[in-house]
């Protein structure tokens, strides 16, 4: 009796392991829309121990700092130099070098990606290879920041690092919102821009699709059901509405763009301005815009085409969707359980990027 009751618990546990198993499988080749949006989706496993508080700018990247970041979609390890940039030590340009400092949020940072992968690194590269002489990019990216405080940063680091052009990466979906609460006068004590959203039971289940398809659900309903998140994402959506005014919402922005200008140091400009995933993809649109009970017909593109018409003179501008549209046809650029950008996002974006870098740095 015995020995049949253990063959069946047995038989149980074997079919259950292997239920488990095959709705993983599924749940690695669901690509999902659960991941709709970067307020929905922020990085579950973060290790904010890469960032300081900074009584000016809320926090930065803490000097000398490694962190390591863990998804099912990816693992990578996060180096912040002396300086408190992103990657290896800097020293004295080479003779003949020349040196871009890239600026702007997490889409700049790019904790998703390995460091070789970022589009900083891409750029490095292909400018190298275009002007036969060595090109450095640095990822001056700080998670949370709006474009009053890469205005700042570029101020601190351009001149220590002897930059020859500012890279801005003014990501769509809720950098206006960012501009709109800059707090000029500082932050207080011990801010943290990116509170972090681990738990132990997330790290346990760290390489597992279907608990992350099940945690992301959970999360975007979550969220739709508090009434700041709410509120706060219906404010980014506003942009992304058909007959939205954005003439108010912009008046930061506007300010803020002029102030790079002023704090640049006469460096040559490029802005790249990076989309969300939903405007990349219509389903994680459509998805994202009926959780949070937005019923007005989306115009995806608006934003950007309000601020190409607001880049101050002597900028230059790059809209980073339609290449990303384009490439999301043959690979996914967007990962799914967050809402940044993928190496094949990176590499789309450094290709972008390239053309205008080239010419601002010629000129330069």
């Amino acid at each position: 009796m015995r020995t049949r009751w253990f063959a069946r618990v047995g038989l149980v546990t074997v079919s259950l392991c292997v239920a488990l198993a095959g709705a993983e499988l599924v749940g690695r080749r669901w690509s999902g829309v659960e991941g709709a949006s970067l307020l929905v989706n922020a990085p579950n496993l973060y290790d904010t121990s890469i960032f300081v508080p900074d009584p000016e700018l809320g926090q930065v990247l803490r000097p000398g700092a490694v962190g390591h970041m863990r998804t099912p979609e990816f693992v990578t390890e996060v180096r912040v130099n002396s300086v408190g940039t992103r990657g290896p030590e800097l020293g004295p340009k080479a003779s003949g070098a020349l040196r871009v400092l890239a600026v702007g949020d997490s889409s700049t940072l790019a904790v998703q990606v390995d460091e070789t992968e970022t589009f900083c690194a891409g750029l490095s590269r292909r400018l190298t290879t275009e002007l036969g002489r060595p090109v450095e990019v640095v990822n001056a990216g700080v998670d949370g920041f709006g474009t009053f405080h890469a205005a700042r940063q570029a101020e601190r680091l351009a001149t220590v690092l002897d930059a020859d052009a500012i890279l801005l990466m003014f990501f769509l979906g809720n950098d206006i919102q960012d501009n709109l609460s800059f707090r000029p006068e500082g932050y207080p004590a011990r801010t943290q821009l990116l509170p972090s959203l681990s738990s132990p039971i997330d790290r346990i289940f760290s390489w597992s699709f279907l608990y992350f398809h099940g945690t992301a659900l959970w999360r975007a309903r979550a969220a739709a059901a508090d009434p700041g998140r709410s509120a706060r994402f219906r404010a980014e959506a506003v942009p992304f509405l058909r007959g939205a005014d954005l003439r108010t919402g912009l008046e930061p922005t506007r300010r803020a763009l002029s102030e790079l200008a002023t704090r640049s140091g006469g460096r040559p400009v490029v802005i790249g301005f990076a989309p969300p995933a939903f405007v990349i993809s219509p389903a994680r649109a459509e998805a994202t815009f009926a959780l949070f009970g937005v019923r007005v017909e989306p115009d995806l593109d608006a934003p950007a085409r309000a601020l190409l018409a607001e880049v101050p003179s002597g900028m230059t501008a790059v809209d980073l969707t339609e290449p990303l549209r384009r490439a999301e046809t043959a690979e996914r650029t967007y990962f799914v359980f967050d809402g940044h950008w993928t190496r094949h996002g990176h590499d789309v974006v450094a290709t972008a990027l390239t053309p205008q870098l080239i010419e601002r740095l010629r000129v330069r």
